[in-house]
């Protein structure tokens, strides 16, 4: 509990500091942390049916309108404003340690639940299935990716999506240690869900949306 606790002020920490000291912050944590291993091929079948697409705001274009929608992690709430105003969902619950900075509008908008929690403790609760798809766009860090992604996919009804931001393997400075590209292939090679969209943006930053297989599928 103590260990969660301090987690959690950590996160709070990282929301608020100035980008300056963040990127100091990559560094140090580069400097002591191993890079991860080569993630495993996702399975040729199960990028068949996927679609490439130009960035992550044209992705949302393509995504159902509607529905319940999660973001694990949304800092300013510039992609939250994108989900609301592209996706129209009919909720939109968003997870962060802390809403200091996140933009006025968003928290205002009659369509947010907004849940000031750690990821994997708002996904622990009750109600299997119950999100349309979830954004997952919180701590890169290997460990916390797999904890996400552990907690998150039930959550996802059949036929729904698990969407992923900085699906990236980054070991350098200024950056330090993306485990998000390991984490995401490791589930995708474990479950079978198939790569529904690969979104191209900066910085090959790229996100990626898996899709929860149909009940009975398989």
């Amino acid at each position: 509990m103590t260990e969660d606790r301090s987690y959690r002020a950590e996160l709070r920490l990282r929301r608020l500091l100035p980008e300056g000291l963040k990127a100091l912050g990559r560094l140090a944590r580069l400097a002591f942390q191993p890079p991860p291993p080569s993630a495993p091929d996702i399975p040729q079948a199960q990028l068949d049916g996927g679609r490439l697409i130009s960035s992550r705001w044209e992705m949302l274009r393509h995504f159902p309108k509607g529905g319940r929608v999660c973001e694990l992690g949304t800092w300013r709430g510039d992609f939250a404003r994108h989900i609301l105003d592209t996706v129209e969902p009919e909720e939109l619950h968003l997870v962060d340690v802390s809403f200091a900075l996140c933009r006025a509008d968003v928290l205002a908008d009659p369509r947010v639940r907004r849940h000031e929690t750690m990821t994997t403790a708002f996904l622990s609760g009750p109600g299997a299935g119950v999100f349309d798809w979830i954004y997952v766009d919180a701590d890169h860090s290997y460990e916390a990716v797999v904890a996400d992604i552990a907690a998150a996919a039930p959550r996802v009804k059949p036929g729904g999506m698990l969407v992923f931001n900085d699906f990236a393997r980054i070991v350098r400075p200024g950056f330090g240690v993306f485990g998000v590209h390991q984490a995401v292939c490791e589930f995708a090679v474990r479950s079978g869900w198939p790569v529904a969209f690969l979104a191209l943006n900066g910085e090959a930053l790229y996100d990626i949306a898996l899709r929860r297989p149909p009940e009975g599928a398989g």
